[in-house]
């Protein structure tokens, strides 16, 4: 797969991930943040089960050595991730949500130093230091009264560890990528993550499944298939043949992407 389509189909991840800040915003109004992880999770799980039917990849036995990475990358990409930002998103904007998790790249940047020895030079760093600066600007001054509120610094604290735990997940994913395939790790770290989460979040799912609007299955149904599915297959593959650090560099084009579908969504004016 050429570069070319590679970056293509990052911009597609990259606009749905820009529109989860608002789909976790209005799902959360009638959910708790665990229901809100859940229901999407177990749609995504089963969703890749039938995609890995429909393309059926080759498939390989998990090494056994492997399993301590495989449950990390489940735990971080599936239950701290979500649950954390699903959280942090009842006690600080969705502005200030997406300006914390804006912080991914350099946390990635120094786990894949020090993990994947990538080399991190002065020129990467600056275009981070340039890139996370146009992101505060965005998110301070692209929206007329812009809501930067933190009606909690335990929730903004909560929030910080989604980009923590994207960032490991990043890092330590990249070796199982290039070892098993980005298709079927997508599917395992997910059902496994689901699984881990299921305990914890299915009772209260089940108490808040029937206070969900059509509206709030469709951001779901969104957050699950163009989220889920298709974002995180198509970063397993970009880590397969990409830096982290290149690849997590995406991610810079989230907040301004979220700040169109705040405009168009929920109508606040650019």
């Amino acid at each position: 797969m050429s570069r070319r389509l590679i970056y293509l189909l990052l911009s597609l991840v990259v606009v749905a991930w820009g529109g989860a800040f608002v789909a976790i915003k209005i799902v959360v109004r009638h959910a708790s943040a665990l229901s809100a992880a859940e229901l999407r999770f177990v749609l995504t799980t089963l969703g890749l089960l039938v995609v890995m039917a429909v393309v059926r990849p080759p498939l390989r036995r998990i090494d056994r050595g492997d399993w301590p990475r495989l449950l990390l990358i489940a735990l971080c990409g599936v239950g701290i991730y979500h649950v954390s930002l699903n959280y942090g998103e009842h006690f600080i904007s969705s502005n200030v949500a997406a300006l914390i998790v804006a912080s991914m790249p350099v946390m990635v940047a120094v786990l894949s130093g020090i993990v994947l020895k990538e080399r991190v030079d002065a020129t990467k760093w600056l275009g981070i230091g340039i890139a996370l600066s146009g992101v505060i600007l965005l998110v301070a001054r692209g929206t007329p009264g812009a809501d930067l509120s933190v009606r909690s610094v335990g929730g903004a604290a909560v929030t910080a560890l989604a980009p923590l735990s994207w960032a490991v997940y990043t890092v330590a994913s990249k070796p199982l990528v290039a070892k098993y395939g980005a298709l079927p790790m997508t599917t395992l770290a997910m059902g496994v993550g689901t699984l881990l989460l299921s305990p914890v979040a299915l009772p209260k799912t089940l108490a808040d499944v029937g206070g969900l609007t059509a509206g709030d299955w469709a951001w779901i149904a969104f957050l699950a298939f163009a989220c889920s599915i298709y974002g995180y297959s198509v970063w397993f593959y970009a880590l397969r043949v990409l830096p982290a650090t290149q690849v997590a560099a995406w991610v810079y084009l989230v907040p301004p992407i979220s700040l169109v579908w705040a405009a168009v969504v929920l109508g606040e004016p650019l």
